[in-house]
């Protein structure tokens, strides 16, 4: 074996460091018993010995090795005198983390926003002074990047992310001004939601494909897929949540006057305050865990709740997601009367809508807390197929006048 066979990596402990840029990597090598930290930058390799057989105290080394590497360029060539778009990007990028490692930003917004200067953003603006970036700039650079026919919402994201990076510029003092950004149309597109007699259906779907012992990409239809289903229903979770719960994340609360889970997910899209479910949603989840046990899964407090056997998350939900559109299909339902695409993610609008058509005057800053949206949201996506015939009891209804007292 040669000095470079003995240095170079082996490929398959290379480890990407989560939440940071994908050229920042550990791994090990044949001459060292260590991890070693590997860092792209300025056109060069830096590597460096972590001194540590752990790999957990290898990842924390390397996250320290990237944040003082970027302060000590930093300091050899202050930004200022170099203002060079991926590098006032950078410079976004380790605020953002430390935003991240006080707990005041979720940690998955280094990640997306890394991927998308990765991907598209960098190759495009890369070596130009961040002082001359103009609207025409930005213009010229979603008239690229719309050939690919991206959504106004993706469109949206990419202008962000931009934006964000000027805006730090300029706290930066490296700009005196942001450039305003393109506007860009959105067409607000709310999932489709199932009606009492769709969601009637949905089920009877699920339970035959069940029965007919129907298998999508190597994974069967088991009577877990009839729980997601009800259980988001009664719950109002997002897809998301249901992906990463675990059931220590659940509490029972079973009284005489009320039952319902407390569910404390460890993390969320939005504001992570804990949601109270309906009152179906306990029986559902106390035969969701006897099937568990039947089919020799996992229920201990740090396990899964939904396809707990399947140690990836992403590829829990593309489970749930392509079992959810199998059944979808099978029944008829994968768009509404209105043309509206449904999804996974239509069992949580219609948990919401069947709030404002079945709920008893429930107000709508309850129910937004609740599911942890906004009003406006409600207002906005939600309740969009609300009309005045569902709810033509409360549009009829008449206020009682009070019975004056004989005197």
């Amino acid at each position: 074996m040669t000095a470079r066979d003995r240095s170079s990596p082996i490929r398959e402990t290379i480890t990407k460091i989560e939440g940071y840029p994908s050229k920042l990597s550990i791994f090990q090598a044949p001459m060292s018993r260590f991890w070693i930290v590997r860092y792209y930058t300025q056109g060069k390799i830096l590597k460096k010995s972590t001194k540590s057989e752990s790999k957990v105290e290898a990842i924390k080394f390397a996250k320290t090795f990237y944040e003082d590497t970027l302060l000590r360029e930093r300091n050899l060539l202050p930004i200022s005198s170099s203002p060079s778009f991926e590098r006032v990007a950078d410079g976004m990028l380790l605020d953002q983390q430390s935003l991240i490692s006080r707990g005041e930003k979720n940690k998955k917004l280094n990640i997306n926003d890394s991927q998308m200067l990765k991907r598209d953003i960098l190759p495009h603006f890369r070596g130009m002074d961040i002082r001359n970036i103009t609207h025409s700039h930005i213009n010229v650079y979603l008239n690229k990047i719309a050939v690919r026919n991206l959504t106004p919402a993706t469109l949206k994201k990419h202008t962000n992310l931009i934006s964000k990076i000027l805006s730090y510029a300029q706290r930066e003092g490296l700009v005196d001004r942001v450039p305003t950004s393109p506007k860009i149309k959105q067409k607000d597109s709310p999932r489709g939601w199932f009606n009492d007699a769709e969601y009637k259906l949905l089920r009877t779907v699920t339970v035959q494909s069940i029965k007919d012992n129907v298998i999508v990409r190597g994974h069967p239809i088991t009577d877990e897929m009839r729980f997601i289903i009800t259980f988001i229903i009664n719950s109002f979770l997002r897809p998301s949540d249901v992906k990463n719960l675990k059931n220590k994340s659940i509490q029972i609360v079973d009284n005489i006057d009320q039952s319902f889970l407390r569910i404390q997910p460890e993390s969320s899209k939005t504001i992570n305050s804990p949601i109270v479910t309906m009152k179906n949603a306990v029986e559902i989840y106390r035969n969701l865990l006897s099937h568990h046990i039947k089919n020799d899964c996992p229920t201990g407090p740090d396990d899964y709740v939904f396809f707990p056997k399947i140690p990836n998350r992403d590829f829990a939900l593309q489970t749930m997601r392509r079992q959810f559109d199998w059944v979808l299909n099978k029944a008829g339902l994968k768009t509404a009367s209105g043309g509206e695409p449904r999804t996974l993610y239509s069992l949580r609008h219609t948990a919401i809508m069947f709030r404002l058509t079945k709920g008893g005057h429930i107000d709508l800053l309850t129910l937004a807390r609740n599911a942890r949206t906004s009003v406006y949201m409600i207002e906005r996506f939600y309740a969009k197929p609300l009309s005045g015939e569902m709810n033509i009891d409360m549009i009829q209804s008449m206020r009682v006048k009070p019975i004056k007292p004989s005197v």
